[in-house]
Formats: C-alpha cells, structure tokens, sequence
C-alpha cells in the first residue's frame, strides 16, 4: 500500500511537472516524462489487484482475459522505463559529445521517434505473455500464471535478458562513454583556454554557458542516479527469476513458503524502483527540476485562487 501510493503519487506529479514549458522541449525530459508515464501504470497495474484482494478477490485470479492483459501491460510498461533510460543515458552521450554531428541527433524529434519504437518493440516482445498466462491455475504459486513451465521459461528469460540485464548493461556502456565525453570536452575547453581568450565574450553570454552547463550535470546526475537505482532494486528479481527457472524446486512445503516469499520481497523492489524517480529528481535535479516543480505548485495555487 504504502509503495502503490507514493509511487503513484511521484509520478503523478513527475508527469505534470516534467510537461511544463520550461523542460518539455529538452530530449531527455521527454524520456524522464515518458517513464514516468510507464512507472505509473506499472504500478497501478501490477498493485491495485494486491490492494483490493484485502477486500475482495483479486479478479486476476479468476478472470481469464484479465489476467493476460495485467499481465501483459504490468510487464512491458516495466520493460520500457529501462529502455526509456536507456534512450535517456544515450541522449547523455549525443549531447556530451565533442562532435557535433552527434549532438546535433539529440532533438525532441529523434526522441519521440525512439520512444514509439521501443514501445512498439516491447509490445510485440512482450506479446507472447497474452497466450502463456492464464487465470483459474491450480498447481502454480499463482492463479494467474503461466499455463506452462515452457511459457513460464520464456516469460522470465525475456524478463531477464530484455527487461533487466541488457538495458543496464547498455546503460552502463553509454555512461562510461558519457563520461569519457565529458574528460574530453574539458581537455578541448582547457586547450583553447590556454592557446587564446576571446575578449568579446560577454559576461551575460558567459552565465549562460554557466547556466547550461550546471542543467547538463544536473540531468546526466539524474540519469546516473536512477539508472543505479533501478539496477539495484530490480537485480535481485532477476537473479531470483534465474534460480527458480534453472535451480529452484519445489521439493518440500518449506522451500516452496521461502521461494514465495523472496519472489514476493524482490517484487516488491521492482516496483519500489518504478515508484522513487520524482523523490530522485527532486533530490539530483538541482533548480532544473525544482523551478519547474515551484512553477507547477505556483499554477496550482493560482488556479485555486481563481476558483475562490
């Protein structure tokens, strides 16, 4: 409960704020604005069921198309946040590159294109999870489940390796890469530097590029930071989907309890993860994120006094 209501909170106000003029025409908002949107029907999707079958039974459990399409959006909205930071980290690399070709690919048009292509990529991915899964199961940890253990391999294979394991280790990559840009735009700056000092330079041109240059720390620490976030709280699902499909059986009603608990403990992370990017953003996002969350409290305020 507690998870279901920040994060649904969080990323209520993170679709709000990240749509506001003043961040919605930089690339890698789009992405943080667009993950936002997938965080949040992840977990009004993959919780509310759990909410309400403390009052009612979980219609999941019994009804057989419902089942397979929580199922199917709970997964592939989790899929594309990574992919969505994974855009997000490379937008990082593009706009920290000392070649301008590369930084001029890091437009809003380019990212729009790569949001509806990963979410057309990961529906088709995650298409196989409407027939595999189905509701009213009797011998599976769950009623809403898959039909097979064949269904159940390739539901956490593809959870594995296209939802955790390869996103993070492209994120990775590209923020290595991010940073290598960023050693060698320093040296170029330090080069010119030394070689001449343009005296025409104006000091309000001069706090402009201060200005930029702390709002690009300040989204690529919000990258760097949701990006080890995510990879901490959601491992351990990986890691633990693993040993149940190659290690883990049931041989005692013990070791079946403890399977059940850690699935539903590491579970519980994944979704944690999808619910902490605003209290991220708030605390990495320097002025970027917070003028533009006082500008969205500040619309509120006056949208109330009007109303008054």
């Amino acid at each position: 409960m507690f998870i279901f209501l920040i994060g649904t909170i969080g990323n209520t106000l993170n679709v709000f704020i990240l749509s506001q003029r003043s961040l919605r025409q930089i690339p890698c908002i789009f992405f943080f604005f667009a993950s936002s949107i997938a965080s949040l029907i992840s977990i009004d999707f993959g919780l509310i069921t759990r909410v309400l079958s403390g009052w009612a039974v979980d219609p999941t459990y019994t009804i057989g198309w419902f089942c397979k399409v929580r199922t199917f959006i709970v997964f592939s909205s989790r899929a594309m946040v990574f992919w969505f930071f994974v855009l997000a980290t490379i937008d990082r690399w593009l706009s920290s590159s000392v070649q301008i070709h590369h930084r001029q690919l890091s437009t809003l048009k380019n990212a729009r294109r790569a949001t509806a292509v990963v979410i057309l990529i990961t529906m088709i991915v995650y298409g196989e999870l409407l027939y595999c899964y189905d509701a009213n199961l009797i011998d599976a940890p769950f009623k809403c489940y898959a039909k097979t253990h064949a269904c159940q391999l390739l539901a956490d294979m593809t959870f594995v390796c296209f939802t955790t394991i390869v996103p993070i280790l492209i994120m990775f990559i590209f923020g290595l890469l991010t940073i290598s840009n960023i050693r060698q735009s320093q040296r170029r700056i330090l080069q010119m530097t030394s070689i001449a000092i343009n005296p025409t330079i104006s000091a309000t041109n001069h706090e402009f590029q201060q200005r930029s240059k702390k709002n690009e720390q300040h989204l690529l620490l919000m990258v760097f930071v949701q990006v080890f976030v995510l990879a901490i709280l959601t491992l351990p699902q990986a890691i633990q989907r693993l040993y149940a499909a190659f290690i883990g059986s049931y041989n005692s009603q013990l070791q079946a309890t403890i399977d059940m608990f850690v699935y539903n403990f590491v579970l519980l992370l994944t979704y944690l993860a999808s619910a902490t990017p605003f209290y991220i953003y708030t605390l990495t996002g320097g002025t970027l994120f917070r003028k533009a969350s006082l500008e969205f409290m500040q619309s509120i305020y006056r949208a109330i006094r009007r109303r008054c």
